[in-house]
């Protein structure tokens, strides 16, 4: 008999077998990935379709990273229960290359000649009646110029084109000489306005791009003015305090190329001012930007040793455990993202015994580091993993009314309807997608997590939500 394990959502019977290739990418027909320790497995389209994987002896052991289930020689073979499978996404990857296609002015008829497939058959991917393996997927991207993860929705599209408003006159100001220096006091008023407009208003974007170039330029300014003044450091915290809130806007509207900038300009501005917070934060900012690279081990390294470093010095002891939790989050995610979810939920552990030695609603550095913001990261961890009742149960015990950060609230809000999605609850899935729009309309519009979900909801055939799906798409002006 198959042992019958959970994986990604899916029922997954393992046994042993004799024959097959594992060295490309296992893909069920959603185009989902199992790993199997640190390496990665496929099997062809022809095995899954018949519900069955086969091993090859050599690469019995082996453990799937992301659900734990281990292979040994007393099993057979591997097959993927049909009632289970996950939600098609052959409608969104193909959707995704048709959209940098067109973006790069090329014809399908060049695409595919330069993927080594034929135009007929990439027509049928980008319509979405074909999914396309793992070594076409790779092709295809190589062909477009872009990551495969950018294909499949899991990576943020850092392409000029897709940067929203507001991002050209931030690189713009990012870039210039600056502007006149203004008086140190007034521009600390400043920087804290823009964190509170980022942390707290569900317009943010709209409320707070418009002000940061004039912003980025005065603190550039105001720096230079003050190298050779007393307070020279106080402006250097200030100027810290700026790029670590540039840092995540950056990431948000799509401009991983100016985050890694700011970030290390944050360092710089940090260590100038010689203040072992500022720092501590500053590393968690840079440790946010490796986490954007997908460098987990680099993230984790470099968090470790900021946790570390924070803790040791007595001149902090007070406010080091929020700042130090904050940086375990980080290789948390690392961890998560790498397939080491054992990892990850002995570190939130840890997290959650600083989180006891802190205020409830620690705001030290901006890092918003409390007992709720390590739930919220467990529930994203198990949602990661694809157990969904582990994050809903998880769910069940956050307040998130309580997290007085929009960004954190809707991340809660926009996971519940991704565990919701895993489930095929639709009506969950589209109730928490419109409460999400209810509190962070901006950020809703330009998630595109949120805009496959919809797009996935219109499209599904046996919905009874599809009405009120479509109503927000055309709100969201989402492409269906």
């Amino acid at each position: 008999m198959p042992n019958p394990v959970q994986f990604g959502g899916c029922r997954v019977d393992v046994r042993l077998g004799s024959t097959g290739d594992m060295r490309h990418l296992l893909e069920g027909m959603s185009g989902d990935v199992l790993e199997c320790g640190c390496e990665r497995f496929a099997a062809d389209a022809t095995g899954l379709n018949e519900g069955v994987v086969d091993i090859p002896e050599h690469q019995h052991r082996g453990t799937a990273a992301s659900r734990e289930f281990h292979v040994n020689r007393r099993l057979q073979s591997l097959t993927l229960s049909p009632m289970a499978t996950p939600p098609r996404l052959s409608h969104d990857i193909g959707a995704r290359i048709r959209m940098h296609r067109e973006r790069r002015g090329r014809t399908q008829v060049v695409t595919a000649g330069l993927a080594g497939i034929t135009a007929d058959y990439l027509g049928q991917v980008e319509r979405g009646r074909k999914t396309p393996s793992a070594g076409v997927l790779r092709a295809l991207a190589a062909a477009l110029d872009v990551p495969v993860g950018a294909l499949l929705g899991s990576h943020p599209d850092t392409s000029p084109a897709s940067a929203v408003g507001g991002s050209e006159p931030l690189a713009l100001a990012l870039m210039s000489a600056g502007s006149t220096p203004v008086d140190p006091d007034e521009l600390k008023i400043r920087i804290d306005h823009a964190w509170s407009v980022w942390q707290s208003s569900g317009y943010r974007y709209s409320r707070l791009l418009p002000e940061l170039p004039a912003l980025i330029r005065d603190t550039e300014a105001t720096r230079r003015c003050a190298r050779q003044r007393l307070e020279h450091r106080r402006v250097a915290a200030c100027a810290s305090e700026l790029y670590g809130l540039l840092r995540t806007v950056t990431r948000r509207i799509g401009r991983t190329d100016l985050s890694f900038l700011v970030a290390d300009r944050g360092m710089r501005a940090a260590e100038d001012a010689d203040n072992p917070l500022c720092l501590a934060a500053a590393r968690w900012n840079f440790g946010h930007a490796l986490l954007m690279a997908n460098d987990c081990d680099a993230a984790i390294e470099f968090a470790e040793q900021a946790a570390a470093d924070v803790l040791a010095d007595d001149s902090v002891c007070s406010d080091a455990p929020a700042l130090a939790g904050a940086l375990h989050l980080v290789a948390v995610v690392a961890d998560a993202r790498a397939g080491r979810y054992w990892s990850a939920r002995d570190r939130l552990n840890d997290a959650n015994a600083l989180a006891r030695r802190t205020d409830n609603a620690n705001n030290i550095g901006h890092t918003m580091f409390s007992g709720l913001n390590v739930a919220l990261h467990g529930m994203w961890v198990e949602l990661d993993a694809g157990d969904a009742a582990a994050a809903l149960r998880i769910a069940d015990r956050i307040n998130a009314v309580e997290c007085p950060s929009v960004e954190r609230r809707f991340t809660f809000t926009l996971d519940l309807a991704r565990t919701y999605e895993l489930r095929r609850e639709e009506t969950g899935t589209l109730l928490h997608l419109l409460d999400a729009e209810r509190s962070a309309p901006e950020d809703l519009d330009r998630d595109p997590r949120a805009r496959d979900m919809l797009r996935r909801l219109v499209r599904s055939p046996h919905s009874t939500s599809r009405g009120h799906a479509a109503k927000l798409a055309e709100r969201l002006s989402v492409d269906i």
